[in-house]
């Protein structure tokens, strides 16, 4: 159950996101950054020479889609010499506290990943692309070794705080993964639920620089260590939600619609 005070932060989140794509005005549209480094496919066809790519499919055509029309799809065909980077990004300037939901639906073979290989959910930093200030991906959320982890925190791979043993993450289904991230300014602080249940936390480390109180860039979807020579990952519904101040009980998970 979420405190009284939880529950009145909560309801900072009930309107309107300060941030939102389901994929359904295209790419860039009115939503992300105008750069896709050659990954991005119109026709859901890969770009010749690369090993990985991204695109936006139609519910008609018989994928995943978990809401509305249109989802992102990122998928990898073989190995790379440098990590796979197949997804589109967002350059703003939200404050934190902030609730950030997204949907994943990740078809992969564990079988054929190494231990060391990983598949990356999100990114988050308070880099400032104009004044060069903050760092630039200061934290990852990504599945390694079958398992949901953090990097670039402290620790390094994040606490897990969920269900003993630690389950798998889902393959081949919608998973609701659901971010509380704070920063303050040389300190934060990230918290991760999956599909409702506490997983992971962690204090966001080297938040140096000015500000370091704001989201500045962020990005979903296919990344991987070069070494993954498979897989095709879904996102859709990505909602950013500001709060007016921290949570002070993190036990339950926050909304953001």
């Amino acid at each position: 159950m979420l405190s009284a005070v939880a529950a009145l932060l909560l309801a900072a989140c009930a309107g309107q996101p300060a941030w939102h794509s389901g994929f359904e005005n295209g790419f860039p549209g009115s939503e992300w950054l105008n750069h896709d480094r050659g990954a991005y496919s119109a026709d859901g066809t890969l770009p010749v020479g690369r090993a990985s790519a991204w695109t936006i499919v139609d519910r008609e055509s018989g994928a995943p889609v978990f809401s509305g029309r249109h989802a992102y799809k990122g998928w990898i065909v073989r190995a790379a010499g440098d990590s796979h980077r197949a997804y589109p990004g967002i350059h703003v300037d939200i404050p934190t506290p902030l609730v950030n939901s997204f949907m994943v639906y990740l078809d992969s073979d564990y079988d054929r990943l190494g231990a060391d290989d990983w598949i990356h959910f999100g990114t988050w930093g308070n880099h400032d692309t104009t004044a060069a200030t903050g760092r630039w991906a200061l934290h990852t959320l990504a599945v390694r070794d079958r398992k949901l982890e953090f990097a670039h925190t402290a620790p390094f791979h994040g606490e897990y705080i969920g269900p003993r043993p630690q389950p798998e993450f889902p393959l081949r289904r919608w998973v609701r993964l659901t971010a509380y991230i704070h920063y303050a300014d040389t300190s934060g602080q990230v918290q991760v639920w999956q599909d409702g249940v506490p997983m992971l936390r962690a204090e966001v480390a080297a938040l140096a620089g000015n500000p370091g109180t704001r989201l500045r860039t962020a990005h979903w979807g296919m990344y991987a260590n070069g070494g993954v020579d498979h897989g095709v990952q879904y996102n859709d519904q990505i909602s950013i939600c500001t709060l007016a101040a921290p949570l002070a009980d993190l036990g339950g998970e926050p909304a953001c619609p």
